[in-house]
């Protein structure tokens, strides 16, 4: 497209190929291959068996180990770090502080700086960094990375990036350099690829000889990792926790930093597992505690998440990412003002730091609200033109408002400025792709059609679209604004990267409001993806999302859009099968009270697809027992910031445990439990009928199985797909038509039986 699409071609797909290719042309050292802290041959076995306690994570015993060989020897700075590290890393912050600050040395200033900014004591922390940077101490070159990187957060940028210039000339200057100085230098050029995007790749090489240096020494892997997580590389990130967590299972960085990976892959149980496990160790790391928070707020529990963040304040209350996620939490329930009082804060601590709208943007955008997520993020590049991140996320969500230039120019300022975020790249690489599509119009649509196959889906889809739109605005009395764009992907790679960023998504469309995509026919497996009902499905959404303003929760809206597809025609929607009710009487789903959770923190893949009938299902009881008008209110409600607590009492006057009870009430009256059983009967004994020859009895079965539940089974092993198959046997072809009929009346993917 224009002159870009030619550097485009030569895009940098991950990190990982510079780490294996690119040759160091800039840096120059001298590699000297030695631990961090030596120990001599001569030391008592105490202080060494400490050490070796702290390195690999029983982190009881060194404590107990140092503290025992201080009190025989007070002076013996190795074994004093030995304890200040393992109090610091079990969150033990006042006493590691406590312990730097006895030993009163220099070489313990780096340390006691690490500590008092882990508090949120960050005056007293930049004055121990220089101390440390100024001494002769064998860390002096961390403490300056250390003091740079607190002078950048906090807004000092010229003397920041000054400090980090330095790092080159210490790199070329022929010096012996141990593993904690290379990760130290690691850092400072890190830093610097913000403003050169190629040093990115030298950090990692200075990363990648400070492990050769000293395999033992950790924090080069974990600072490896995070370079990996930062650019989307969960694979590679994954790979250098493990090299941790291998030596030191109880590592709570590493332990995160899996964590982290775990849930930018979908693994989103793991994830919580790993932060947990990491809190056991340190009950008071913030890092942690804004991860956990920040997955509750995935799964839409502002409450939950505020928890976790105020518990992360009272460690550190200078937390820029606590501060952020806070700020996110009001944000997303409406509370302008706390919003406001905790962008201040942190623009008072930090006044360049743009990641506070990119987090309130990115959070934002998870709850659906793409235009103040934009909004957002324009401040965010505002405030600091050098936020590669913030254009990202700037320009995906353009993109989801339909914004297509507007979205292009920022994702390409993102990628000019930081050409390793898999994300940014795959959506300008689709947006390469747009001059092969058309645009067709209806008077309420953009269709946004493949060229070759454009002229095939015009008229169904615009047939389609337009009578979706009539329907649902009739009967929600909302008109989504127009021309809504409906963009249809012949690839489902292509669908997935314009919705996540990845390839691999499940689902057949999403709905950003009047930004319509899903995929093509061509996408899909024939009897995998009806068009009609997807596309009816997700202008629901859009319908839903402007009623409540963009504050509906994921039950509600999607229990809607598959409500609706069942009264647009017959055999749209999912249908009630055996699974739905063997989970529902087991009690593998949420009740209505609590129904996000199902949608949300699913046990399996499977339990979500429960969790969309359920959920239609409440929408249907609501309908039938309340009124519609009842779910119109409670859109409205959603709308005004009103809790799903306080939402279920507007709009169906009732108390959640009421509801609860009413609901299942009603399934229990409909399908009997005893139903599946029953179902579970006539099939087996059809099955044994045939074994035996007896097709007259299988039939009988197979048509009072029917009568129960039409749509029993796998597709082609139904009863009316198994009763067909006999009739045509029979050759009785009106009762197969029959029969087929009536399975395609309740299965909209019923390919082969339409057929």
């Amino acid at each position: 497209m224009g002159t870009g699409s030619k550097c485009r071609v030569q895009r940098s797909k991950s990190l990982y190929r510079a780490r294996r290719y690119f040759a160091l042309c800039t840096l120059n050292f001298v590699l000297v291959v030695t631990t961090l802290v030596p120990i001599s041959a001569c030391a008592q076995d105490a202080p060494r068996d400490a050490e070796t306690a702290l390195r690999t994570g029983r982190y009881a015993e060194a404590i107990s180990m140092a503290r025992d060989a201080l009190s025989r020897n007070p002076g013996d700075v190795q074994v004093r770090r030995t304890l200040v590290q393992a109090l610091a890393e079990t969150g033990k912050y006042a006493d590691a502080e406590a312990a730097a600050r006895e030993g009163n040395s220099q070489q313990l200033a780096n340390l006691l700086g690490e500590v008092l900014y882990a508090e949120g004591k960050i005056g007293e922390a930049e004055a121990a960094f220089r101390r440390g940077a100024e001494s002769g101490s064998p860390h002096r070159l961390m403490a300056e990375a250390n003091l740079a990187e607190l002078l950048l957060e906090r807004g000092q940028r010229d003397e920041a990036f000054t400090r980090f210039d330095r790092f080159i000339d210490i790199y070329n200057g022929g010096a012996a350099l141990g593993a904690q100085d290379l990760t130290a230098v690691g850092t400072a050029v890190q830093h610097l690829g913000v403003r050169d995007h190629k040093l990115f790749q030298d950090a990692l090489k200075a990363y990648d000889q400070a492990i050769a240096a000293d395999p033992a020494y950790l924090e080069p892997k974990l600072r490896v990792g995070e370079l990996f997580l930062d650019k989307y590389d969960s694979g590679e990130a994954q790979k250098s926790f493990q090299e941790v967590l291998a030596i030191n299972p109880s590592h709570p960085r590493a332990l995160l930093g899996m964590a982290r990976a775990k849930e930018f892959d979908g693994a989103t149980g793991e994830a919580f597992e790993l932060v947990r496990r990491a809190l056991q160790v340190n009950p008071n790391f913030v890092p942690a505690l804004v991860t956990l928070a920040r997955l509750d707020l995935g799964y839409e529990d502002t409450r939950t998440a505020e928890q976790q963040v105020q518990k992360a304040l009272a460690v550190n209350p200078a937390s820029l990412d606590a501060l952020a996620v806070l700020g996110a939490i009001r944000f997303v329930t409406g509370d302008e003002a706390a919003y406001r009082q905790a962008r201040d804060r942190v623009l008072r601590l930090a006044p360049f730091h743009a990641e506070f709208y990119t987090t309130v943007a990115e959070i934002a955008a998870n709850y659906r609200r793409y235009a103040q997520a934009a909004t957002l993020a324009q401040e965010g590049v505002k405030l600091d033109p050098q936020s590669w991140t913030g254009y990202g996320v700037l320009g995906l969500n353009q993109l989801r408002l339909g914004q297509v230039e507007a979205a292009q120019a920022s994702l390409n300022r993102s990628f000019e400025g930081d050409p390793y975020n898999a994300w940014i790249k795959n959506t300008l690489d689709l947006l390469d792709t747009y001059p092969e599509y058309q645009v067709r119009k209806t008077p309420r649509f953009e269709l946004v059609l493949h060229g070759d196959e454009a002229d095939l889906l015009y008229p169904y889809f615009a047939q389609i679209a337009e009578e979706s739109y009539d329907s649902l605005a009739n009967r929600f009395g909302y008109r989504p604004a127009t021309p809504v764009r409906l963009e249809v992907y012949p690839r489902h790679a292509d669908f997935s990267v314009r919705t996540v960023g990845l390839a691999g998504l499940g689902a057949l469309g999403v709905s950003f409001g009047n930004v319509l995509a899903m995929d093509s026919p061509r996408a899909r497996e024939p009897g995998q993806l009806n068009w009609g009902s997807t596309l009816w499905h997700e202008l629901a959404h859009a319908v839903t999302l402007g009623v409540s303003n963009n504050r509906v929760p994921r039950w509600l809206t999607e229990g809607i859009s598959v409500r609706e597809e069942r009264r647009a025609r017959p055999g749209w929607g999912s249908e009630m099968v055996p699974s739905f009710l063997a989970a529902y009487y087991e009690d593998e789903l949420p009740p209505v009270s609590r129904l996000n959770e199902g949608f949300i923190r699913p046990k399996s893949p499977g339990h979500l697809g429960l969790a969309y009938h359920m959920a239609s299902m409440v929408v249907e009881w609501i309908e039938e027992t309340r009124g519609f008008d009842s779910v119109i209110r409670m859109l409205k409600a959603y709308g005004e910031g009103q809790s799903t607590e306080q939402v279920l009492r507007t709009g169906l006057r009732m108390e959640p445990a009421a509801i609860d009870k009413a609901f299942d009430a009603w399934v229990r009256e409909r399908y009997p439990p005893a139903l599946a059983g029953q179902l579970r009967g006539q099939m087996e004994g059809a099955r044994a009928s045939l074994q035996r020859g007896d097709t007259a009895q299988a039939k009988r079965q197979l048509a009072r199985a029917a009568e129960m539940m039409p749509s029993w089974g796998e597709p082609g092993e139904s009863a009316l797909a198994i009763l067909a198959a006999l009739h045509l046997r029979s050759g009785d072809n009106r009762a197969a038509a029959a029969a087929l009929t009536r399975l395609t009346a309740v299965d909209e993917n019923a390919y082969a039986e339409n057929l």
